[in-house]
């Protein structure tokens, strides 16, 4: 898993640490990596959660609004996007779902068994047909930062708990970034930071360090590198990943 110290040690290493000072301190590389790095990282690889929320509580209630309701994100993230909205499957079991699953509606064996099959399939089916036409068909849209609106108001139906899923900015700790693109987001961090010293190099007049001891060469280079290292990476994200927007469902 993902840690800071890990994340530092990578992106100093790869920049030539310790044997190549860096003009910024472990604090502001870190400070720089949570702060822009990782939220434009979020908007390819969000961080999925799931809440349960009361819809009957005055305070997750928007004013004047029977169908929208406020999300408090437990741990204060930004929300990106609503995933999926789960309610009571009491509604499905009204239009005529079955309460088993197939296995435990088959008995026996041979023709006996497949008809139960068949006919648990051919519920299913018939009951998701009936609720697109009734008033559990449930549609949602996010609108940021934090309201959901659901249609129609579940509260109506008797459904005063649902649970969210939802996208968030990944979090500081850099723990829910998945391990299998744990090495992307590190060349994701270093492209920035080749980027910020090299833009501090480029700052020193005709590319010189002026000391008492006579002028010493800095190297700019680095924020060329760095550039042609972003643009790879965000092509990369955005051949296999649509970035993150808001979307209605229904």
């Amino acid at each position: 898993m993902l840690n800071e110290n890990l994340v530092l040690d990578y992106v100093k290493t790869n920049m030539g640490f310790p044997f190549h000072a860096i003009e910024v301190s472990d604090e502001m590389m870190m400070s720089n990596i949570k702060k822009f790095t990782l939220r434009e990282f979020s908007y390819y690889i969000p961080e999925l959660r799931k809440m349960s929320v009361n819809l009957s509580l005055p305070s997750n209630r928007v004013e004047g609004r029977s169908n929208e309701f406020y999300l408090a994100e437990p741990d204060g993230k930004e929300i990106l996007n609503v995933k999926n909205l789960y309610m009571d499957a009491g509604n499905l079991f009204a239009m005529g779902h079955p309460l088993f699953g197939a296995g435990l509606m088959a008995s026996g064996v041979g023709f006996g068994q497949d008809m139960a099959i068949r006919n648990f399939a051919m519920q299913v089916e018939s009951s998701m047909t009936m609720k697109k036409f009734s008033r559990f068909d449930y549609t949602m849209e996010f609108t940021h930062p934090n309201v959901l609106r659901i249609s129609p108001s579940p509260m109506d139906n008797g459904q005063n708990n649902v649970t969210v899923e939802y996208e968030r900015m990944q979090s500081d700790d850099f723990s829910g970034i998945p391990n299998d693109i744990s090495m992307f987001f590190m060349e994701f961090a270093l492209a920035d930071m080749m980027i910020l010293v090299g833009r501090i190099r480029k700052k020193y007049a005709d590319g010189n360090l002026k000391t008492p001891f006579g002028e010493i060469p800095i190297s700019a280079e680095i924020l060329e590198e760095g550039k042609e290292k972003k643009k790879e990476l965000l092509e990369q994200l955005k051949t296999t990943l649509i970035p993150n927007v808001r979307v209605s469902f229904g």
